[in-house]
């Protein structure tokens, strides 16, 4: 007897199947009238499944391939550039690089005519900048910007127009300075860097150079001398009229002078050409960074430069020496009893082989300090003994 609700009297009643040889059924045999039927599925094949590890493997290859390729470019783009730029910059060593570059700054000087770019060296870490004096003409405003990215104010300590050299000052402590180095452990044709600043970037630019000599005289075409110079084979020329000259230890050696030679001449034999044929379009010259500090060092104590001066004009001679052309009224030569042709030969036991000589033998002394000079008078060789005076 059916009981209520019987759900044979409902509506989508499915009567039972017939039976037949099959003791199992698909699901979907089981469904009701309005249910499509699932789409059969795919067996994957093993070839398939070997298609997809091939795949599967060519893809994590091709990753893998692409990451060490950006990570060695990163790692050289981070070798080559954090301080450096410039045809240079790979070639010097990173610790070297890492030595000098922070102390190398960039000086953007404000002139009625123009904006100048160059570059300084900070040579002391209460602020203290070494540059070049002729730039500094005429400036309304300087900034310094170092090589990380900070920029000061700048003033004017003092210049020594006579070596083209100048010091700033900004406000600070605690900035880098590098490691200074002797020019006379230099050997001639070693290679040693040129290390500047451009005027976009905040990086230092690096090129290479052969080292030539050092006791240069460079005849400027301003009609000024500068004496005792480095000359250098510079292979790219810096990109600002200044530049720090250094080792491959990055010991800093040398501050170019923005001057250009008309003519260079070897201490040697200040008379005739040097034998190493300067100048030409690649060689650039420095002050040796021992002098370049002295006049810094006497800017910043007393605010300019004091040299000690005799009081003649000179010229090579021929034979040796310095030749006097002229004696200055008033002055310690002509105290001393100096005459023009008078042939210096010596100054207190240091040979003088040309004009040149003498004039960075008188850097040693100050004013006041005597010394004995020797001249050839008439074939003669006589004794004088001068008080310097403070050429300033």
């Amino acid at each position: 007897m059916p009981f209520p609700d019987d759900p044979d009297d409902d509506a989508g009643f499915i009567p039972p199947l017939p039976q037949d040889d099959r003791l199992w059924r698909h699901p979907s045999e089981m469904a009701g009238p309005h249910t499509p039927p699932a789409p059969p599925r795919r067996r994957r094949t093993s070839r398939s499944g070997v298609a997809a590890f091939i795949v599967l493997g060519l893809i994590v290859t091709t990753t893998g391939l692409a990451a060490i390729a950006t990570l060695t470019t990163d790692s050289d783009s981070r070798r080559t550039t954090p301080f450096a730029v410039g045809p240079a910059a790979a070639e010097l060593p990173e610790t070297a690089l890492a030595s000098v570059a922070p102390a190398v700054v960039q000086i953007s000087i404000d002139r009625p005519s123009n904006t100048l770019v160059v570059t300084g060296l900070m040579i002391r870490a209460d602020g203290h900048v070494l540059t070049t004096s002729d730039s500094l003409e005429g400036a309304r405003s300087i900034t310094v910007t170092t090589s990380d990215g900070r920029a000061f104010n700048a003033k004017v300590v003092g210049t020594d127009p006579a070596d083209d050299l100048a010091v700033i000052d900004i406000e600070g402590a605690g900035l880098p300075t590098p490691t200074f180095g002797d020019v006379n452990a230099v050997a001639q044709g070693s290679t040693v860097f040129v290390i500047g600043r451009t005027p976009t970037d905040s990086r230092s630019w690096v090129s290479t150079a052969t080292f030539q000599d050092v006791g240069l005289r460079l005849d400027a075409s301003d009609g000024s001398s500068l004496h005792d110079m480095i000359g250098a084979a510079i292979a790219t020329q810096p990109p600002t009229d200044s530049a720090i000259l250094c080792t491959q230890t990055g010991e800093v050696i040398g501050v170019l002078t923005s001057r250009v030679a008309n003519t260079t001449r070897s201490t040697d034999f200040a008379s005739v050409p040097s034998t190493l044929a300067l100048p030409n379009t690649t060689n650039s010259f420095a002050h040796s960074v021992a002098w370049a500090r002295h006049v810094a060092d006497d800017i910043i104590d007393t605010g300019t430069v004091h040299h000690a001066w005799l009081g003649v004009l000179t010229t090579d001679a021929p034979e040796g020496g310095a030749l006097i052309q002229s004696v200055t009224t008033k002055s310690p030569a002509e105290s001393a009893g100096l005459r023009a042709d008078d042939r210096i030969v010596s100054v207190s036991g240091h040979a003088i082989r040309n004009s040149s000589d003498l004039i960075v033998a008188l850097r040693q002394y100050s004013a006041n300090d005597k010394v004995t000079i020797d001249v050839v008078r008439t074939g003669q060789t006589v004794t004088k003994t001068a008080t310097l005076s403070d050429r300033t």
